[in-house]
């Protein structure tokens, strides 16, 4: 018999989706509770806005933090608890000599290994910060760096190499439950976050939300380098982030019609968000093809309309935050007989 580690599978292009997202939609799957990807964006309000970190230095990477904000809503809506394990000692060169020369691990690292370890064994999901992308434990052995994992296709030698699961100070455990929400409550406080977070109201201080991203690329294009880390390489960081902005975009108008068709009321005004995310998809998806994308990045004029375009899905996002409120606002007068109406 497979067990559910055994059918744990990360999908999804690393260059569009949230890896986060991605890695409790493939534990969903492996406990045979199937749900899109689309959907659980929309219920983290991962759909309704990219998340820009600005302390990042290498533009690629901005959009990757903050995912984990909503989780605990999450777990209501989907259904699994929640335990969080964390280390302040680093998986470092001292600690990797240590256990190499006494076969023990130091004491911190004793005691976070075992807590991981009997988790694994008790058929548990592992979820680990890993970096550049989240991963899901899926094998143990002796040797920590030797660790087996899932995340986004393509990006499992990038982690590997850089932060694989021996050095995540953050994992979640989880295991399934039925859900604490009502779905049509689950709904609603989406919808109200998602309307939030759309404009620019996100619930953690040190990321921004809403058109934020949007301006800041927009703004990155007036500068010689649009990636500072990465100097003439930084069409790759803009192209990066352009297909971010469309995934997004693309998960926003994913979660919106599968919410309709779970509602199926059509007097809601579903189609005023629908449309705008749609637009901006438009908007983007011309920039999304990496090899005519590299060839035009030199050209001045290029980079101009890529500016201006910019701009412009900064003041969709205005919009389609303001439609987003909308519906919740609709949403929740249509449930108000059922029990309150749900905020965030």
């Amino acid at each position: 018999m497979v067990s559910a580690r055994e059918r744990v599978c990360v999908q999804g292009d690393p260059n569009q989706y949230d890896s986060l997202v991605a890695c409790l939609v493939a534990v969903m799957h492996a406990w045979e509770r199937p749900v899109s990807y689309d959907w659980v964006a929309g219920l983290a309000g991962i759909a309704f806005s990219p998340i820009m970190d600005p302390d990042e230095d290498c533009m690629a990477w901005w959009m990757e933090s903050g995912s984990e904000s909503r989780l605990c809503f999450l777990a209501h809506a989907l259904g699994f608890t929640i335990d969080r394990v964390t280390r302040d000692s680093p998986w470092d060169d001292a600690a990797r000599a240590a256990y190499a020369a006494t076969g023990l691990l130091p004491p911190p690292h004793e005691v976070h290994f075992a807590r991981l370890r009997a988790a694994f064994d008790r058929g548990d999901a592992l979820v680990l910060r890993t970096w550049p992308a989240w991963s899901v434990l899926t094998g143990w052995d002796r040797d920590l760096d030797q660790l087996e994992f899932a995340t986004l296709p393509g990006f499992e030698d990038l982690v590997a190499r850089i932060w694989g699961p021996a050095q995540a100070q953050l994992v979640y455990v989880l295991n399934p439950i039925a859900p604490a929400l009502p779905l049509e409550h689950a709904i609603s406080k989406a919808l109200r976050f998602g309307g939030k977070v759309a404009g620019g109201q996100g619930k953690e201080a040190g990321f921004r939300y809403g058109a934020a991203l949007y301006e800041a690329a927009a703004d990155r294009m007036r500068t010689p380098h649009f990636c500072s880390a990465c100097g003439a390489n930084g069409d790759s960081c803009a192209h990066r982030t352009l297909m971010r902005m469309l995934g997004t975009q693309q998960s926003a108008v994913g979660f919106l019609e599968e919410a309709r068709d779970v509602v199926e009321d059509d007097r809601l005004p579903w189609n005023a968000p629908i449309s705008t995310f749609e637009v901006m998809a438009e908007v983007a998806a011309p920039y999304c093809d990496w090899e005519s994308f590299h060839a035009d990045w030199p050209k001045e004029s290029f980079r101009e309309g890529l500016r201006q375009d910019l701009q412009n899905l900064a003041t969709l996002q205005t919009q389609a935050a303001a439609a987003v409120t909308g519906l919740a606002t609709s949403y929740e007068a249509r449930i108000a007989g059922s029990g309150a109406a749900a905020g965030d």
